[in-house]
């Protein structure tokens, strides 16, 4: 019989409390030991627990230990389990921030430790100083448990980020609902009506910031300036309720918004409604949402809220959702396979985790600012995916873009993301343009805050991962590798540009990486640049040449028809130097006045190159499409008849190699490292001196002119591709990591 300890302060009053009476309610008590330890013997729900539930009190611990340090309490009290005669299957820090909760789940005899997490403590650190207090000294405790529950994953990421939890497992376990005691109460006697004739609305919850009734409020005021017929009915109370029927008044909807008051009973008022509706800033998980469904209401939700109740659809605009909305018939759902599923991820929590880290596999962290668009993060992405084959991989990505991951990620790579905001940087040239000072203070404080949040995420999570292999990708995050790395972790840093010879890159390479055991470069140049600048002063971090590697090689029969088109892709932005390709195309245009350019991708230069071509008329000849996914490129260069690449400066141009794998000859500037390593001049392309713009324009026009020349370039550009291979460059890594 499998053996579980619940730990949880009280059952007085409150979310958590009531989640986990739902929880115990429910519970199939078949098999299994349940004892559920509380610290005092409040009560504010009248609940009759199945009389397989052990019900024992632990000795009170006064609430000053909260906000003493974790290890330093924990030294100063200890609580008796002598009557524990073998150890738990797993203990359950149900409370996530009482001590006594944490002191009972750390020291009862267990094989497995587990905390549950149930708000978005993000927030609540941003607005609570009581929990910002209670943070600083509980943080300590989050080392000791072995996973952790989340009740939503929007609460999940937040933790991760304000704990520096990643290497950690973590769990989606929803709470329960107690459909029976919902239904009960629903059908006692309430002399509350409704009018039939309007469409009437019900939101439950605190009068509380959290809960956003001012939002909704505002929303409500757009519906009934398109309709009449509705009503708002608001249950519960809160230190908002003033401020909230001072807004209702002032948008005019008194007649139409009602504050019931707090309802010991709101489901038999919830009941007589026709839809549900919340607006929430942030949740843990919405148990309203749950409740409303089960009452059969029709759920008016925000987009927002999807992250924190698996399954729901929220609306980007609930006010036009409302606006649209008609009565339909109510049909309850009593919640029993959703109530399975929870119990049964319960008690798999018990169960020996026998799979637990890839079955024994060897651990590959890999640490991305971002899975955006970008030959970086292709490489990046795909080694992810090769690594899936032999380890345990989990890729953390400092931001979370939208639309990220960008490309396909196997599905047995873990993605973690480090932080909820993003880099400003285009809010910040806003407010510099509109001379605004409060807009440049706010985005500048913004700005450091997110980067102070990148560089401390980044630095806890290295130093929480004591096993297995870190690999970072950038030269910002291999000096904190080198500096935070665990003895006992295989330290990997990577570069995939070119150090050019810049001061930051050469101090790295002799003092900030002396503790990374490989760092691995894009091209044999590279290798031997670096190995000179490090010679006598870091002789341990080895050196390897680890080129990119093509995912995907089309097929023979792929090739179609070929366009009289040149084809650029690439980030629009002044390194690229696209504005320099469309001038000298707009010169060679009148020799080969049938032939287009083709410029894919999006940046900062974008809007100026638009300009370029309509003041020079070049619409017809000079295409600007925008951003395309990896599918769509790759049809463009299937149909092109030349690359060309215009950049001052590159490390291992993936685009190059997807060009090549396309049969596309390659016209290039040879800047210092890059283009050179994969084109052969004269063989499978051009490269051309640097700065030298009539040789390259040239260059251009004698492969137009010449189709025999492009077909023999282009073959002999999709063979040298072939070396580029995943299978070639996966027994380089194999090798490396072991």
């Amino acid at each position: 019989m499998k053996r579980i300890a619940f730990f949880q302060d009280n059952l007085d009053v409150g979310g958590i409390q009531k989640s986990i009476i739902n929880l115990l309610m429910n519970f199939d008590y078949r098999d299994y030991q349940v004892d559920l330890y509380l610290s005092d013997e409040k009560c504010f729900w009248d609940a009759d627990f199945p009389k397989e539930l052990n019900i024992k009190y632990l000795r009170r611990i006064p609430r000053l230990y909260s906000f003493i340090p974790f290890d330093l309490a924990r030294r100063m009290v200890t609580l008796d389990f002598s009557d524990v005669t073998e150890p738990y299957d797993v203990a359950i820090d149900f409370n996530s921030y009482q001590f006594s909760c944490a002191l009972g789940a750390l020291t009862v005899p267990a094989k497995r430790r587990v905390m549950w997490i149930h708000n978005n403590v993000n927030v609540k650190l941003e607005n609570e100083w009581k929990y910002r207090v209670l943070w600083n000294n509980f943080k300590d405790k989050f080392k000791y448990y072995d996973e952790f529950v989340g009740v939503s994953k929007g609460v999940i990421e937040p933790f991760m980020e304000c704990s520096g939890m990643y290497d950690k497992k973590f769990t989606v376990i929803q709470n329960t609902i107690d459909t029976r005691e919902i239904y009960e109460k629903a059908a006692e006697p309430c002399d509350f009506e409704v009018d039939p004739s309007k469409l009437n609305f019900v939101a439950v919850g605190r009068l509380c910031h959290q809960k956003a009734y001012d939002i909704m409020l505002d929303e409500f005021s757009r519906v009934v300036s398109v309709r009449e017929d509705v009503h708002l009915y608001i249950i519960g109370d809160g230190d908002k309720r003033l401020s909230l029927e001072y807004q209702r008044d002032s948008l005019g909807l008194t007649d139409f918004v009602t504050f019931l008051g707090q309802k010991k009973n709101p489901f038999v008022y919830m009941d007589k409604m026709d839809a549900f509706l919340s607006t929430s800033r942030y949740e843990g998980q919405p148990l309203n949402v749950m409740e409303a469904r089960a009452l059969g209401l029709p759920l008016y939700c925000t987009k927002n809220l999807e992250q924190y109740s698996e399954g729901l659809v929220g609306y980007e605009d609930v006010a036009e959702a409302m606006c649209s909305a008609r009565k339909t018939q109510k049909h309850r759902d009593d919640l029993k396979e959703y109530n399975a599923e929870i119990i049964r991820r319960v008690k798999q929590l018990a169960e020996a985790p026998a799979e637990e880290s890839g079955s024994g596999k060897k651990q590959v962290n890999i640490i991305a600012l971002h899975l955006g668009v970008g030959g970086v993060e292709k490489a990046i992405i795909g080694m992810a995916n090769l690594f899936a084959e032999r380890y345990d991989v989990r890729l953390y990505s400092v931001y979370k873009l939208p639309g990220t991951p960008a490309l396909p990620v196997d599905p047995r790579v873990s993605v973690r993301f480090l932080l909820r905001d993003v880099p400003n940087r285009e809010e910040w040239k806003a407010a510099v343009r509109s001379k605004n000072l409060r807009a440049f203070h706010k985005e500048t404080m913004r700005s450091i805050r997110i980067l102070t949040g990148k560089r401390r995420a980044v630095r806890k999570m290295i130093r929480n991962i004591t096993e297995g292999v870190i690999i970072t990708t950038r030269h910002e995050d291999n000096l904190p590798l080198s500096k935070y790395g665990a003895k006992n972790v295989l330290k990997i840093g990577q570069l995939h540009h070119d150090h050019a010879f810049e001061r930051k890159y050469i101090r790295g390479f002799r003092y900030g990486y002396r503790n990374l055991d490989i760092l691995t470069l894009l091209t044999p140049q590279l290798v031997e640049e670096v190995g000179q600048l490090m010679a006598g002063r870091n002789s341990h971090t080895k050196l390897v040449f680890m080129p990119n590697f093509l995912e995907h090689y089309p097929q023979q029969e792929d090739f179609g028809i070929r366009e009289k088109t040149v084809l650029a892709v690439g980030r629009v932005t002044e390194v690229k130097r696209f504005p320099l390709l469309a001038e000298q195309f707009v010169r060679l245009h009148p020799r080969v006045p049938d032939w287009k350019l083709k410029i894919i991708g999006d940046g900062d230069e974008l809007a100026g190159i638009r300009d370029f071509t309509e003041k020079a008329e070049a619409q017809s000849y000079i295409e600007l499409p925008g951003q395309m996914n990896n599918e769509q490129v790759e049809r463009e260069m299937l149909r092109a008849s030349i690359f060309a690449m215009s950049s001052r400066s590159e490390g291992f141009p993936f685009v190059l190699m997807e060009a090549q794998s396309c049969a596309l000859p390659i016209v290039a500037y040879d800047v210092r490292v890059g283009p050179g390593f994969l084109v052969s001049d004269r063989e499978n392309g051009y490269l051309v001196p640097e700065g030298n713009r009539e040789e390259y324009e040239e260059r251009l026009v004698e492969l137009m002119e010449a189709p025999e020349l492009r077909e023999r370039m282009g073959e002999n550009a999709r063979r040298h591709a072939a070396s580029f291979s995943r299978e070639a460059v996966a027994e380089k890594w194999f090798t490396v990591i072991g």
